[in-house]
């Protein structure tokens, strides 16, 4: 007769297999979760924010640091920290994320762990391209690839190429931003990370559709919204229908662009996703204005503005401040 599983083996196993899904809705059961080990609630709370709900994995973590630290496992409070401040930088909260990565690269460099003092860096950077910051970006990541290479971690080398190729694209390199993305790609299906293969195969796909190729970027948002559906990734899933939006709009079928704008905006507002929110009221208020729907479009973009200001996306902001000044000059 077989021993009834442990919670802490459950939990291990449904983050081996990423059934992040399971995970979510077994540990909603757990009547007490402050009776179950640390890192239960850490693996619950990580399979919280995979799934969209950022509210409950912050909560949870709240909940969580405190026994992790007083358990005295290092590594557990590594992976906590760094959590933690991704749950931040999702919901909005970059000021906190860099603090917690910041923290995260001081404990990682006094403890000699380069794996996560170089997944700091990989997330500090994330948080320097938002504000813009390209200089202080890139560095991150060139640190956090070299760091990786060293140690032979592929997946982390899949999320810094990625990382770089956004720094790169928002830059004007299209052409290098997209060498990074096949990168990432590659190293990603080495890894089996299927996300980051998603994830690099929307902004290969966004990137499509700016060159003009928008029947080929609208193949591969496709594959990408397939992959996140199987991985019960919300968020990453809307990313997807808002580049199909991007697609439609190019080939001129603005009823298509904006059915796919609206899903996108229910996924970004349902799931507090602020980048998103802010990305796609930018892309619905530009073809509410192509359509003429200027007080519509206004609405949109005034949106647009106060959530990439809220998230210290300075340049993005600037640039639609500069499309309202437009619309009011129009109007």
């Amino acid at each position: 007769m077989s021993a009834t599983p442990l919670p802490l083996d459950l939990a291990r196993g449904y983050a081996a297999a990423r059934d992040w899904r399971g995970l979510a809705d077994w540990g909603a059961s757990i009547a007490d979760l402050s009776a179950e080990d640390a890192e239960v609630a850490y693996l619950y709370a990580d399979a919280c924010r995979r799934t969209g709900d950022l509210a409950r994995a912050a909560e949870v973590l709240e909940g969580a640091e405190p026994r992790v630290r007083q358990s005295g496992d290092r590594h557990l409070l590594r992976r906590t920290v760094n959590l933690a401040g991704i749950v931040r930088f999702e919901a909005g909260d970059v000021a906190e994320a860099e603090h917690r990565f910041l923290e995260l690269l001081e404990i990682a460099s006094n403890e000699d762990d380069d794996e996560f003092a170089a997944r700091a860096c990989n997330n500090l950077g994330a948080v320097a391209n938002l504000r813009g910051q390209r200089e202080r970006a890139i560095p991150y990541y060139t640190r956090a690839i070299a760091a990786y290479q060293r140690l032979g971690l592929v997946r982390g080398l899949a999320q810094s190429h990625h990382n770089l190729g956004i720094s790169l694209r928002d830059a004007g390199y299209e052409a290098d931003a997209d060498a990074h993305f096949r990168r990432a790609i590659d190293f990603a299906g080495e890894s089996n990370t299927e996300d980051v293969i998603a994830l690099a195969e929307i902004e290969r796909a966004s990137l499509r559709v700016r060159a003009g190729d928008g029947e080929l970027g609208a193949e591969m948002a496709r594959r990408a919204l397939e992959r996140f559906q199987k991985l019960s990734d919300p968020g990453g899933a809307a990313h997807a229908v808002r580049v199909l939006g991007l697609a439609a709009r190019a080939a001129g079928d603005h009823d298509e662009a904006r059915a796919r704008f609206d899903e996108a905006l229910e996924a970004a507002v349902a799931h507090s996703d602020v980048l998103l929110r802010a990305e796609v009221q930018r892309d619905r208020g530009l073809l509410l204005r192509d359509r003429g729907d200027v007080a519509a479009a206004r609405e949109a973009l005034t949106d647009s503005l106060e959530h990439f200001a809220r998230i210290g996306a300075a340049a993005d902001a600037e640039a639609i401040r500069v499309l309202l000044a437009e619309l009011e000059e129009t109007s």
